[in-house]
C-alpha cells in the first residue's frame, strides 16, 4: 500500500504535473486502515481488517470546468496518467454552473486535540474481547440475543493545493452499534457509543451493551401506541436525526437545489432562545473535526443558531462567492447525484448546547408524554416546508401520571421547522452520535418537544 512519504511525493507530483495543463488543482492521499467486527446471535461473525489508497484529483481548466476524479495509483507515471485523463475528461464537459474558484491565500492551520489514539493497534488486537463484553453486558440486562457491529479506522492524509496550501493529519475514530432483543423482535433496544480514542472508551463501548439490554427488556409487552398528539422526549439518538437536521440543511447548496427549508429564514427566531447550534471542526475528540476542508481554508467554528436565531450558512469558496460571504471552511467533495461530484459545502461536527434537565426531568409532566429511544427510515415529503415521517423502532414508552408503559407501531409524521420551534427543554448530557441514520457526527442532549402528531406505523 506504500507510506505517507511515497503518498506526499505522489501529492506533489500530482500537483506539480497538473499545474502546467490546467488552471488550479488540488491532490489528496489518504492511507486508511480499517477494522469490522460484527456480531449477531450473541457472538461474533465476522472480524476483518482492510487498508486502502485513497488518491482524489481535482481540476479546473478551461474557465469553469471541473472535475474530480479517484483512482488507485503506485507509481509517479501512473499519477500523471492520472492527472493526463482527469483533465483530458474535465475538457469534455461543460462549464460548471456551481464553480468561482477555490482558495488561493495560505492559511494557518490549528492543532486539534484527541483526534489520534497512538495505542490504537493494540485496542483492534483487543477489540473481540471487548465487543464480546458488551454482548455479555447486554445479556445480564435481561436481553436473549444480541447483534451488532464495532467499526475501527485508522487515516493519515496529505493534500496540496496548486496556490501552494498544504496540510496532513493522522486520526483515528470508532463507533459501535448494539442491538439487543427478546423472543419478539419488536422487544428491543438500542446502545450507541463513537468517539476517536478507543482505548480510553472501553467503559462505554460496554455500558452501549449494558443499555441496549435493559431497554430491550423494559419493552417487553409492548402495546399498540394510540394515535395522537403528544408531548416527545427524543433520546440523543432520535435527536440527532430528527431535531439535527434542521442545522445540518443550514448549507446553501441545499437551498437552491430545494432540499432546505431554512432558504428564508437567516435572521429569524425558529428556536427557544435556550436553543445554541454550532458546527465545529476544531471540535477535540470530533469524528470529522480537520484544520482545513478539501480547498485548503483553515476550518473554524461557525455559530449556526444562537439564542434560537439562524445565524448563518456554512460556505465554501463558491458559495461565499455567491451569497457575498466569507468561506467558512466547509468545503467537501460531496456527490450532486447521477455520479456528479462536487465541491460544495458540508458540515462537520453539529454541537448543541446542552440543557439543566435530567431526563427523568425531562419524562416529568401533566401531559401523556412518548419517549422515543431509536428511529428509522427518516423521509420527507416536502423538504423545503419540512413536512417528513420516522419510524420508531427499538424501545418506546407511553409516560403517563408517573407509569411508564412499552408501546410499539407508531410514526412521528409532522414537520420539522415546527418541532425545532417547539422545543421545551433539553437534557443535561450531550453525547456525540453518529451511526447510519446520522451521518453528520451530532452532540446533542435529549430533547423534549411540546404537541407532536404521532399516527399508525405499518411496517
Amino acid at each position: 500500500m506504500g507510506d505517507m512519504d511515497q503518498v506526499k511525493s505522489f501529492v506533489e507530483t500530482a500537483v506539480g504535473y497538473a499545474s502546467k495543463k490546467c488552471e488550479s488543482a488540488i491532490a489528496r492521499g489518504v492511507l486508511s486502515s480499517v477494522s469490522q467486527i460484527r456480531f449477531s446471535q450473541n457472538r461474533i461473525d465476522i472480524a476483518k481488517q482492510w487498508e486502502s489508497l485513497e488518491f482524489v484529483l481535482f481540476v479546473n481548466t478551461e474557465g469553469a470546468k471541473i472535475g474530480i476524479a479517484e483512482r488507485s495509483v503506485t507509481s509517479e507515471d501512473e499519477v500523471r496518467r492520472f492527472v493526463d485523463d482527469t483533465i483530458g475528461f474535465t475538457r469534455a464537459l461543460p462549464e460548471s454552473q456551481f464553480f468561482t474558484g477555490i482558495e488561493k491565500e495560505i492559511g494557518k492551520y490549528e492543532k486539534i486535540k484527541d483526534r489520534y489514539d497512538s495505542k490504537f493497534d493494540g485496542f483492534v488486537e483487543d477489540a473481540p474481547s471487548i465487543v464480546n463484553s458488551a454482548i455479555d453486558a447486554a445479556r445480564e440486562q435481561g436481553a436473549r440475543r444480541v447483534a451488532g457491529a464495532l467499526m475501527l479506522r485508522k487515516q493519515h492524509l496529505f493534500f496540496r493545493s496548486s496556490y501552494g496550501s498544504e496540510g496532513s493529519t493522522q486520526e483515528t475514530m470508532f463507533d459501535l452499534n448494539v442491538r439487543a432483543f427478546q423472543e419478539k423482535l419488536d422487544h428491543s433496544g438500542q446502545g450507541l457509543w463513537c468517539g476517536t480514542l478507543p482505548t480510553k472508551s472501553v467503559k462505554e463501548m460496554i455500558r452501549a451493551g449494558a443499555q441496549a439490554g435493559d431497554l430491550a427488556k423494559k419493552a417487553e409487552g409492548a402495546e399498540q401506541g394510540e394515535p395522537g398528539t403528544y408531548d416527545l422526549v427524543l433520546s440523543p439518538t432520535v435527536a440527532a436525526n430528527v431535531i439535527g437536521f434542521v442545522p445540518d440543511s443550514a448549507n446553501p447548496f441545499m437551498v437552491l437545489i430545494g432540499q432546505s427549508a431554512l432558504g428564508d429564514k437567516m435572521g429569524e427566531q425558529i428556536a427557544p432562545e435556550f436553543v445554541n447550534v454550532v458546527d465545529n471542526p476544531l471540535l477535540p475528540g470530533g469524528l470529522t473535526s480537520r484544520p482545513f476542508d478539501f480547498e485548503g481554508t483553515p476550518t473554524r467554528p461557525t455559530p449556526i443558531i444562537e439564542n434560537g436565531v439562524l445565524k448563518s450558512f456554512l460556505h465554501n469558496t463558491t458559495t461565499a462567492d455567491m451569497y457575498g460571504a466569507k468561506s467558512t471552511g466547509s468545503s467537501a467533495v460531496l456527490s450532486a447525484g447521477s455520479g456528479l461530484r462536487l465541491l460544495l459545502p458540508n458540515s462537520s461536527n453539529l454541537i448543541f448546547e446542552p440543557g439543566d434537565y435530567a431526563i427523568d426531568e425531562l419524562l416529568e409532566g401533566s401531559k401523556p408524554t412518548i419517549y422515543v429511544t431509536c428511529n428509522w427510515y427518516t423521509r420527507y415529503q416536502n423538504y423545503q416546508t419540512g413536512e417528513f415521517s420516522t419510524i420508531p423502532r427499538d424501545a418506546m414508552f407511553l409516560v403517563n401520571d408517573g407509569e411508564m408503559t412499552p408501546i410499539k407501531n407508531l410514526r412521528i409524521s409532522d414537520n420539522v421547522l415546527r418541532m425545532f420551534a417547539n422545543i421545551s427543554a433539553l437534557g443535561k448530557e450531550a453525547p456525540q452520535i453518529f451511526w447510519w441514520e446520522v451521518t453528520t457526527p451530532t452532540t446533542i442532549p435529549a430533547v423534549k418537544v411540546n404537541d407532536c402528531r404521532m399516527t399508525a406505523a405499518t411496517l
